[in-house]
């Protein structure tokens, strides 16, 4: 008799597990991946994170994290956007520099302008934080701002005959609208301009200026005109620390958003970022952009990141294999 009870006892015990794995099974959202991960082949890095997102948000499950912990941070030049032959930000200060010293022919004796004019590419590389701040000193930040969103939607990358507006990686803007649908806060981490950045976050990638994170040249208030509010002025130089390698993270916890628990880089200057979301106490995923498609964008490998992503078990995405598409009007 005992024997039948106990038998008895184990089915039902064994029924309601079955029942709550159905349950915990139903509750998955697989149309939300459909719907916001159209340019990504299937395949393991999509379920890899599909999977991950679906752990961390649904209720029930062991990895369940509240919506208030749930942050997300990518960095921006070669992981969301184009970052060849040159960062488009450098070739919008270098369009400004030009079109200065166009302008003004006095201009032509000082050491930038003279490079802009003759062409020297290995000065402007070498001094390139002073090309960017000198670019817009003693601009207003609103035209800085208009500057810049104009350029990006009028001026075209030379090899792919399309605005620079439209070189954001169509893959990543959905895996963000992806993130923040499944309530997800998700910043932009990157060694651009701060004001580069949020003159087309909301228009281009989806995320509000106050969530991106990046280098800030500095400005000034000055009274321009009398009875007017104060204005901002740029000038040359730039707030510490400048949002480069470890000052990521820096930045990050200045504002308080640690721990992390996903993060999306593409070089080593992405790397302690990567690592801090690595080690967060938090259920995290890291994932690394591998450009390894030459004939839709380029091919071009961080060998040293590559290995430390192999040897840290983060999700390595490659270019070719997993985007369907690349460019929105591809």
């Amino acid at each position: 008799m005992k024997r039948i009870v106990i038998l008895i006892i184990f089915t039902m015990l064994f029924i309601g597990c079955g029942k709550f794995h159905a349950q915990s099974s139903d509750n998955r959202k697989p149309e939300l991946s459909s719907v916001f991960l159209q340019s990504w082949r299937d395949g393991s890095a999509k379920e890899q994170i599909v999977s991950f997102v679906e752990d961390v948000t649904i209720e029930g499950f062991s990895n369940f994290v509240p919506k208030e912990q749930r942050r997300a941070f990518f960095d921006m030049d070669g992981t969301l956007l184009c970052e060849k032959p040159n960062y488009i930000e450098v070739g919008l200060a270098e369009h400004r520099l030009l079109e200065k010293a166009k302008n003004d022919p006095a201009l032509a004796d000082k050491p930038i302008y003279k490079a802009i004019l003759g062409g020297d590419s290995d000065y402007l590389y070498k001094n390139v934080k002073a090309v960017i701040a000198e670019a817009f000193a003693g601009e207003t930040l609103s035209f800085y701002i208009d500057y810049c969103r104009n350029f990006l939607k009028t001026q075209k990358h030379h090899r792919f005959n399309r605005s620079y507006a439209s070189l954001f990686y169509l893959p990543m803007l959905e895996l963000i609208k992806y993130l923040q649908a499944n309530g997800f806060i998700v910043y932009v981490v990157s060694t651009s301009q701060q004001e580069f950045i949020r003159s087309i976050s909301e228009d281009q990638i989806g995320i509000q200026p106050q969530h991106i994170i990046g280098t800030m040249v500095g400005f000034t208030l000055a009274n321009l005109k009398e009875d007017a509010p104060p204005i901002f002025i740029r000038d040359r130089s730039y707030f510490d620390p400048y949002n480069a390698d470890d000052n990521k993270v820096v930045r990050i916890r200045e504002r308080a958003l640690l721990p992390a628990m996903f993060a999306f880089g593409n070089s080593m200057g992405d790397y302690a970022m990567l690592d801090a979301t690595s080690d967060s106490k938090l259920p995290s995923l890291v994932c690394i952009l591998d450009h390894d498609d030459a004939e839709r964008e380029y091919e071009y490998h961080k060998k040293t990141l590559l290995k430390e992503a192999q040897s840290r078990g983060w999700l390595v995405v490659s270019m070719k294999k997993d985007f369907h598409r690349v460019f929105a009007d591809e």
